[in-house]
Formats: C-alpha cells, structure tokens, sequence
C-alpha cells in the first residue's frame, strides 16, 4: 500500500469531519500523538502510520457496501491436472467466462473462455481439450478482504476478470465483473 504524505493526515481527518480525539481512539493512539503528526513535530513508525492511514480509509467507506455483501459464495474451480475439456464444459454449464484453478486450499491460477479461445487459433481441439488446465492456465485472480469497501476492487476489475474474497486467509467467495454491472 503506499500512504499519502503524512500531512495530509489532518485534511482528511477535517473531511471526515471527525476530531482528533475521535481518530486517536479509533487508531488506538493518544490524541496528542495525532497533534504532534499533524504539525510535522514526529516521524510516526511504519506500523503506527498504517494503522492511521488504514483507519481513515474505513471511516472514509464506512456507509459503502462490502465485498461480502455482493460475493457469489458459490465458487467454481478447477484442480491442475484437471483437462481444458473439463473446463469448457464448467464454463458452458454454469454460464460463466473465467473459473479458478486450486490446489490444496491455494488459488494458483485461473482459465477463461478468453485464453481457451486464444489456443484453439493454434492448437487442434480435440489436442487442446486434453491438455491439462496447468499447462494454459492464467494468473489467480487478486484477493481482497471481504470488509473491503465494494469501490476498492473496481481498479481491479478494470484488469482482471475476477477477484476473490478471503476472510481469515480462507477463500469465502468471488466478485466477477458481471456481479457489479
């Protein structure tokens, strides 16, 4: 993540329209500490500048949707080993255009009607739909935490096709870019 000068601590703090106090207590520091930042008088530690930055962003999108408000819990995937016919026929059946690949818990990788598309222009079908998921796969999709507020992930979407939604390192659901037109 990369944070805004340490100035602009106090600009965002007055449009929030919230008072030192409120955001030392939501930080979990002193106000007087937020006094001394805002007049340029410390240099905060890394973690204590996250901590700050990360709680102005949530005050920013306190009343904005959450991921798991919007997440389809119903998550298709596919193994490595799994063949490219397989794929196709998940993507027919469940009318979708990209599926995660996992292994173990892990998301390693995702294949879409878009990349299958690609190798049929140079690869014969029934060759192809053989071929294992691994061997054409894309990368994973990006995974966010499901308290993120809904307008963070819209950059992602601009680039990616899905991204997945963890709660506790755990895999809990997907956003697609259909999910939010």
């Amino acid at each position: 993540m990369i944070f805004p000068e340490l100035s602009s601590i106090r600009i965002k703090r007055q449009r929030l329209g919230i008072k030192q106090k409120e955001l030392a207590e939501k930080s979990g520091v002193s106000q007087s500490l937020i006094a001394k930042l805002e007049k340029g008088l410390i240099e905060p530690s890394y973690s204590l500048t996250v901590r700050i930055f990360l709680t102005l962003e949530s005050l920013e999108h306190k009343n904005e949707k959450k991921c798991y408000e919007v997440m389809s819990k119903k998550i298709i995937f596919l193994r490595k080993n799994d063949s490219v016919g397989k794929a196709s026929e998940l993507l027919k059946k469940h009318s979708i255009s990209q599926i995660l690949v996992i292994e173990g818990k892990r998301a390693i990788g995702s294949i879409s009607e878009s990349i299958i598309l690609d190798k049929l222009a140079s690869i014969d079908r029934k060759k192809l739909f053989t071929m294992k998921v691994e061997d054409i796969m894309e990368e994973s999709f990006p995974i966010v935490r499901a308290d993120s507020p809904l307008s963070s992930i819209i950059p992602l979407l601009k680039i990616t096709s899905a991204v997945l939604i963890s709660e506790k390192n755990d895999v809990k659901g997907i956003i697609t870019k259909a999910d939010l037109i």
